[in-house]
């Protein structure tokens, strides 16, 4: 085990995935692609890196690293990727040709299984003064509203439940997943040819095209025991523990102009 600065150096883990991907070459100027991604990650207690813990952190028992190892930080269980590109035909028509023709629109759809959570305790039950401490699981499913509504209850505050002081419980880090994730984004471009040599570029793009509500947890709160708690843990000690009150960024747009000489 080696040490880098305030940083264990010394976790392992192990990633294993099938991928399938189909790709449909231009037909009428339309060309699409899909991959699918079935993967699982599990590791010891590291953060996006996979260097070990943060310096800010430690291990739930220092002497066992073990007590730590689960899915991984970075494991999605299911990714689905989409894509296609289509370019406007050329038209014989001179004013339609100068308006349609050149055209490109392509969109891209993404789909993720949820990001593992770790549901935390929030106050120092073992008495080791190690933060991140985990409860014990009560009941079977850790889940109670699974639509990704604003505001929806995601986890069951009943299936966890404080170990007694002294001790520590029994569920593990990133056994929970979060909500799926995913995302629909277009873009329309053309080139319009100036003179030799020379052209300008117009493209569009816009992000979350549907405005549609994305839920997620929230990455930073406002004490020590919220923060990232989307990666580390989720605190029982907050009384909105397990809702779902925050979502992905809304539609986003954005235009760009290029000259090229």
């Amino acid at each position: 085990m080696g040490l880098v600065g305030e940083i264990d150096a010394g976790g392992t883990a192990n990633y294993q995935a099938m991928l399938v991907s189909l790709q449909r070459q231009a037909t009428r100027g339309v060309t699409v692609s899909g991959n699918y991604t079935f993967s699982h990650c599990i590791g010891d207690y590291a953060d996006l890196n996979s260097i070990g813990p943060d310096q800010a952190e430690t291990y739930t028992d220092p002497n066992n690293r073990r007590v730590d190892r689960g899915n991984c930080n970075s494991d999605r269980r299911h990714i689905f990727n989409l894509t296609s590109v289509a370019e406007m035909p050329q038209f014989a028509n001179p004013k339609l040709k100068a308006i349609a023709t050149g055209w490109r629109i392509s969109g891209i759809y993404k789909w993720s299984s949820g990001i593992p959570l770790t549901v935390i305790n929030g106050s120092d039950r073992a008495l080791t003064g190690i933060d991140l401490q985990r409860p014990n699981q009560v009941l079977a499913s850790p889940y109670l509203d699974k639509s990704g509504r604003p505001l929806s209850q995601y986890l069951n505050p009943a299936a966890f439940r404080l170990p007694p002081v002294g001790t520590s419980g029994n569920l593990g880090r990133g056994n929970i997943q979060g909500t799926p994730t995913w995302s629909f984004d277009m873009a329309l471009a053309r080139a319009f040819q100036v003179s030799e040599g020379r052209r300008l570029e117009v493209r569009v793009e816009a992000y979350n095209v549907t405005n549609s509500f994305r839920p997620t947890f929230e990455l930073f709160g406002p004490t020590r025991l919220t923060t990232r708690a989307s990666i580390f843990g989720l605190s029982m000690a907050v009384p909105t523990f397990g809702q779902i009150r925050n979502s992905l960024d809304p539609r986003i747009m954005q235009f760009a102009l290029k000259y090229v000489f």
